[in-house]
């Protein structure tokens, strides 16, 4: 099993960091490369089983399911259905802590996958690698 993470530090607290991450259907909102996003069942997309399809700004379409969200922990757990990635079995967590001695939060985004076939784990973490970076990226500027 491969994997990919990325991670930042932000001035905003983790409870302000969280109340935004946590918004599974909120992604087009800080992620550049998404630009709308639909929830299917699950309560506005806050109940474990929730689908969003992602439609991103290249036309791509992505399924991916809520697997857990954790308030108390500040953890948010999906995986994919459906997504043009060399990647299968892909899951993935976000989780934001607290910064001690600034305040701030550190929100790290971890996940798991095998490459698909002809994709070696390097390209494929590479791939998703390079989704993660601009996504952070955006919500520094939603929410620092």
């Amino acid at each position: 099993m491969a994997q990919a993470y990325w991670s930042s530090v932000f001035t905003s607290s983790a409870d302000e960091t969280w109340a935004v991450v946590r918004q599974f259907n909120g992604l087009p909102g800080w992620h550049p490369a998404i630009r709308a996003s639909e929830t299917v069942g699950g309560g506005h997309g806050l109940t474990t089983g929730a689908i969003r399809i992602l439609t991103g700004a290249d036309g791509s379409v992505y399924r991916e399911r809520l697997v857990a969200l954790d308030d108390a922990g500040r953890k948010l757990s999906y995986e994919i259905v459906e997504a043009p990635l060399p990647v299968r079995g892909y899951r993935s967590t976000l989780h934001v802590q607290p910064v001690a001695d600034t305040g701030g939060a550190f929100l790290s985004w971890h996940a798991t996958f095998d490459p698909a076939e002809g994709t070696t784990a390097q390209e494929a973490t590479a791939v998703l690698e390079a989704a993660y970076a601009p996504a952070l990226a955006g919500l520094h500027t939603i929410i620092d």
